[in-house]
């Protein structure tokens, strides 16, 4: 049994069983001795990924230089992203015949001086946007890359190319940040001066008893701070920090014992 920042201890024997076949030389005879064992390192990128730690911070917590953690984390996270990261064509077919929820979320970062496109109106704040594919109990299925936060939802959702995945899964629901997009389903607008009828009423109720669980995925998401807080490394290895982050909050759920119920669709259906 491992432990390791952020995850259970099934779901940390699964990762740490996928180090061990991606770096089968990791403690080779030859050559300078490393300064972490291999799940000293995977501790140190996800104590990063969970605690949005410095490279400071780890290298006085790990006893190494911050060069050192620097590199271990930028290795870790390279195979974590590449191993659990979700690409358009995986999530087509993980979606297939699924009803899924899609909704999308702001990750802080610095006012960059070369990015005038990174403020969000929304938000007020600088950052950038991440599409996340959710099913009916709250659970991931996965994130796409990152935008710039001037974007608006549907122009990310069509932009990653999430079209082709919604016409693949069984309905996909969202808010009305994606107004417009014919694929995806969204509650009923109220018109300026005009209140909804009752009946319109309670299906936006009902369309949002669903669609909480989407709400879920992203909070569920956000436990990993550097989702959360701003984002300190350049924008370039974002992508990667992201892909890794959700994929590890993936195998968390699907080693979690949760038992999986649709009694809250069924009472809204009633």
């Amino acid at each position: 049994m491992y432990r390791l920042p952020g995850l259970s201890l099934k779901a940390a024997d699964v990762v740490v069983a996928m180090a061990e076949r991606h770096f089968p030389d990791w403690h080779r005879a030859q050559g300078r001795p490393r300064g972490l064992d291999l799940v000293g390192a995977l501790r140190l990128a996800l104590c990063r990924l969970r605690r949005n730690a410095t490279y400071q911070e780890l290298a006085e917590d790990f006893g190494i230089g911050i060069s050192t953690a620097w590199t271990y984390h930028q290795i870790m996270v390279t195979f974590l992203s590449d191993a659990l990261g979700t690409t358009t064509e995986a999530l087509s077919r993980q979606v297939k015949g699924l009803v899924c929820l899609i909704d999308g979320t702001l990750i802080p970062t610095f006012a960059w001086h070369h990015r005038d496109d990174l403020l969000s109106g929304k938000h007020r704040r600088h950052g950038v946007n991440v599409q996340l594919a959710v099913d009916l109990h709250g659970r991931l299925l996965g994130a796409s890359r990152a935008f710039p936060g001037s974007w608006h939802d549907v122009h990310c959702f069509r932009e990653a190319g999430w079209t082709r995945v919604v016409h693949r899964s069984g309905g996909c629901l969202t808010d009305l940040g994606y107004e417009g997009e014919p694929t995806l389903h969204t509650p009923l607008k109220k018109k300026p001066g005009t209140p909804l009828p009752g009946w319109q009423k309670q299906l936006n109720t009902a369309f949002a008893s669903v669609r909480v669980a989407a709400e879920w995925g992203v909070a569920h998401t956000k436990n990993w701070r550097i989702l959360t807080t701003r984002h300190r490394s350049e924008l370039g290895r974002i992508d990667a920090d992201v892909q890794a982050a959700v994929g590890l909050q993936k195998i968390n759920e699907q080693q979690s014992e949760r038992i999986l119920s649709f009694e809250r669709i069924k009472r809204v259906s009633e």
